[in-house]
Parts: structure tokens; sequence; C-alpha cells
């Protein structure tokens, strides 16, 4: 792969143009997610305040209460999307459910120990650990596969 930058002060905005062959494979095809989800951010509230995150400031998602919530390193937010919302606009990226309440991204996994049922406890790198349910364990070895071969 090659990669041309060109930087001039004609450019307003960023564009990212990608030559190819004919058959874009599946390395490739998730660069393309990736890049689509640049410049994307959810509304999140702490304090009767609203900012908004970008994917890759979250560590995961969380349901409680029918409530969803978004983790950062240290900050927690309400957000008002679904967490089936979250997961559709972001598992493109680094995003995988690890259980019925909680979405995962993967890019701020440290490790995972092996529980007992097939479990799995996935070690963040703030220091959080997070339960993945043996029904999403699969999923995430999978997901965790495609990440190793696009690097």
């Amino acid at each position: 792969m090659k990669l041309l930058i060109e930087q001039s002060d004609d450019r307003s905005e960023v564009e990212i143009t990608i030559r190819c062959g004919a058959v874009i494979d599946p390395a490739l095809e998730r660069l393309i997610r990736q890049i689509r989800l640049f410049g994307y951010a959810l509304p999140g509230k702490k304090e009767n305040q609203t900012v908004f995150i970008r994917p890759e400031d979250i560590f995961y998602f969380e349901t409680v209460d029918g409530k969803t919530f978004v983790y950062c390193e240290k900050d927690v937010y309400e957000c008002e999307i679904k967490l089936y919302e979250a997961e559709q606009r972001l598992s493109s990226g680094s995003f995988v459910r690890i259980s019925k309440s909680s979405l995962l991204n993967m890019s701020k996994l440290k490790g995972f120990q092996t529980k007992l049922n097939g479990k799995l406890e996935a070690h963040l790198q703030n220091g959080e650990r997070l339960e993945v349910n043996r029904h999403y364990v699969a999923q995430l070895k999978e997901r965790l596969m495609e990440a190793r071969d696009i690097k």
C-alpha cells in the first residue's frame, strides 16, 4: 500500500481518495468503514451539560435501567441513543457487543482473562474490567483476529 499526502492552503476540507484494484478485500473494507466514522461524534450528557464524544474516546457503552451510558477514560455520560443504535453505527469500527447490555471498544482493550463457564473478563486500558458473556466470546475473538490481520 502506498500513502500519499498532499497539503495545500487552497483546500478548506480533507479529501480522501482510495485507488485500488477491481476487488476490495476485507482489510480495505474495514479501513473504509473506519474512515467513514472519522468526524462522527455522539452527544452525551453529564451534569446538565451536553458534550460531543468521539468514538475513539469511548471505552464502552452500557445500558442500565433502560438508559444508555458512555464510559470514557475518566468520565461517564448519559447518551440518548439506544445500545442497538450505537452498535449499528459503530460496529463497522472497533466496537463489538460483549453482553446483552454492553458494547466494547476493542481499541481500548488491554487484555482479557478466561473465567468459568466460558466467560471472559476484559481488562481495559483505564483499569476497568468488564465481563464478556459466553454467547459473545466467539464474536469478540473473531473481531480481534480481524483487527490483528489489518496491522
